[in-house]
């Protein structure tokens, strides 16, 4: 039919793009890229059948299926991330082009075994373009537990220790991850968490992003500058200040309110941004997670600190993994 044809035709172009838009040396083509192997859209298709039930969410580039992989007598529960188009014209090729990276980025033996990075297992670049990942979800992602009081303020300590321990992991690699919010990160019930999706993955700081929608650091709003790793800083920092703050803010906001809001709250003296449920948190341990989150979202980024200097703050107030704090 003649919109196959269109369709192949436009998909044919988007392919001869991707080497001149990615950010990473990675070829499209169906070849094995490391211990990751090619499938075509028939074994995508017998792994989750695209059908609403199977749909998780929607993600940056498309949705999250539930799929199940059977290997002989074996079946397991994965996880697929679709990026979804039909007809991918030129305003778009920067943003599917995404696809090259992630999997340059999942196959890269220095991180892709941080325990907090979800497992490559498959990808699809026939007819659809998909991420298989040797996950099972866990039924629940940050952002549906950020308010529940079940989530106590240990567990919230545990969980930014893991986000900056993957940070800095990359970083120390020269990758940055861009963007990243509560919804793109899976938690499961001893709140450990699976990070599987970005803004945008990348390991050059010089390219475009004006395809990108609004929620940008404040050097990337303004146009002064480009993603870098500083960047990446600011995003952890609303992460952290959304989990201590027991709030959920838009970037919007935060990126016109939250420095001063920090400012008045370090000035009042009194619990600071650490939400009031959280009582077993001691006035020095909430000045010092406060100021963190103050040096995180600076409005200029060569004043924000490294992730490893933050995982270092966050070590040094007890929070590695059990988050103690004396009570008040």
């Amino acid at each position: 039919m003649f919109i196959d044809y269109i369709a192949h035709q436009s998909l044919q172009s988007f392919y001869r793009a991707c080497k001149r838009f990615e950010s990473f040396d990675f070829s499209i083509e169906p070849t094995i890229v490391g211990k990751v192997k090619h499938c075509s859209y028939s074994d995508l298709d017998g792994i989750t059948n695209f059908k609403n039930p199977e749909v998780i969410q929607k993600t940056i580039s498309g949705r999250l299926f539930q799929g199940t992989i059977v290997e002989g007598s074996e079946k397991r529960s994965v996880i697929v991330k679709t990026w979804d188009f039909h007809l991918p014209m030129r305003d778009a090729l920067q943003c599917l082009t995404t696809f090259c990276d992630e999997i340059e980025l999942f196959t890269d033996e220095r991180v892709n075994m941080h325990p907090n990075l979800v497992k490559l297992y498959r990808y699809c670049c026939d007819t659809r373009l998909a991420l298989v990942f040797d996950e099972e979800f866990t039924g629940l992602v940050l952002s549906d537990v950020l308010l529940s009081d079940d989530f106590g303020w240990v567990e919230r300590m545990k969980v930014a220790t893991q986000l900056a321990d993957l940070y800095s992991c990359l970083h120390e690699n020269n990758i940055a991850l861009d963007r990243l919010i509560p919804a793109n990160i899976m938690i499961d019930m001893e709140f450990n968490i699976k990070v599987f999706d970005f803004g945008y993955v990348t390991n050059t700081f010089n390219v475009d992003d004006s395809f990108l929608d609004g929620a940008r650091a404040p050097e990337i709003l303004k146009g002064e500058r480009t993603r870098t790793m500083k960047s990446d800083v600011y995003y952890f920092g609303i992460l952290l200040l959304e989990l201590m703050a027991k709030r959920k803010f838009s970037f919007a906001h935060v990126c016109c309110r939250v420095q001063t809001s920090i400012a008045n709250a370090v000035k009042r003296g009194k619990k600071y941004l650490v939400h009031e449920c959280f009582t077993e948190v001691d006035y020095p341990t909430a000045l010092a997670i406060t100021l963190l989150v103050f040096l995180c979202t600076d409005f200029d980024p060569d004043k924000r600190p490294s992730m490893k200097d933050v995982i270092d703050t966050l070590n040094a107030m007890g929070m590695g993994g059990r988050g103690e704090t004396k009570k008040r």
